[in-house]
């Protein structure tokens, strides 16, 4: 999943921020896949789009709904409602998912979570360092990998494991959030080829075979890849820069160009010259979950046990 790297600016917008204007009741009517869903859950909230740019997904009222007309668009979407519904049944994830059919689209709705994503928090936290925040990221990232063991040790792949993904909830706690490319071998997997997530925050060895094979060639996604991800979107909240290389999407550099970087290490930058604030502990967690050897990488985040969030 390729797209433009700033460095310093977040490389997207989370589904959740809605944005200020608000679509009417009339408007509603218009798109017979969103009224279905609104009568389906019997709310009368205005939906707001949850960005500028989002034209089929929306926040209702404590609803998350998106929409698809199309059969190829409504098959990924009705993935993330079962992975959802699946991981809710095995305690794995808060909340539930509900979903609908209409001629060849379809329409989902996933209960809102409220919280801060981890580009954000950590945004905020470089803007304005306290000496909580080094005790606080510490207790983020052990949420964070514990959250992910108890995925991978069920048998569950995220799928796409980076900074946006990643709640930080009121109570400190951390979920994992949008679920389209969250996968189970047997139980649920792909409609289609696993063909990695964010790239800036894939592993170096999914990058191989990414760039080795063809668009429709399936990649098994591993649980020390994912360890990867999450260790990388870690340094990456916290630094404000892109983990994997220092260049950026651009005329003279291609997508593929951005894979090499990833797979071969040549242009990763050092961490600790990005660093808001010297935090040994969380240097050492990072540099050892984001080792490039995969047989070399920590699949633990011991160093970050029994930390208190203290928000």
């Amino acid at each position: 999943m390729i797209g433009v790297r700033p460095t310093e600016v977040a490389p997207w917008q989370r589904l959740g921020a809605p944005a200020d204007h608000a679509r009417t009741r009339e408007d509603v009517t218009m798109d017979p896949l969103l009224a279905a869903a609104l009568r389906h859950l019997g709310i009368d909230d205005p939906p707001r789009p949850l960005t500028q740019d989002h034209t089929t997904a929306w926040r209702v009222g404590q609803w998350k709904i998106k929409t698809a007309t199309e059969p190829a668009d409504a098959a990924p979407l009705l993935h993330e409602a079962h992975a959802v519904a699946l991981l809710h049944a095995r305690g794995l994830h808060p909340v539930d998912a509900t979903s609908g059919r209409l001629a060849q689209g379809a329409w989902t709705a996933i209960p809102w979570r409220s919280g801060t994503t981890l580009w954000d928090w950590g945004r905020a936290a470089r803007e304005t360092p306290t000496p909580e925040h080094g005790r606080w990221l510490r207790a983020i990232a052990h949420h964070a990998f514990t959250a992910l063991h108890r995925l991978h040790a069920a048998g569950w792949r995220h799928g796409d494991v980076q900074p946006a993904n990643i709640l930080v909830t009121p109570d400190g706690a951390v979920e994992f959030i949008d679920h389209d490319l969250s996968h189970h071998r047997h139980d649920l997997p792909l409609p289609g080829p696993y063909r990695g997530g964010m790239d800036q925050s894939t592993a170096p060895e999914i990058a191989r075979e990414l760039l080795g094979t063809e668009p429709d060639v399936d990649i098994t996604l591993t649980t020390a890849a994912e360890i990867y991800s999450l260790g990388a979107s870690l340094r990456w909240a916290w630094t404000g820069h892109a983990p994997a290389t220092t260049r950026l999407l651009g005329p003279d550099v291609t997508p593929r160009d951005i894979l090499e970087d990833i797979a071969t290490g040549r242009h990763r930058p050092p961490l600790s010259p990005e660093l808001p604030w010297p935090d040994p502990e969380l240097e050492n967690l990072i540099e050892a979950t984001t080792t490039p050897d995969p047989s070399r990488r920590s699949t633990s985040a011991t160093s970050t046990e029994n930390p208190t969030h203290g928000r």
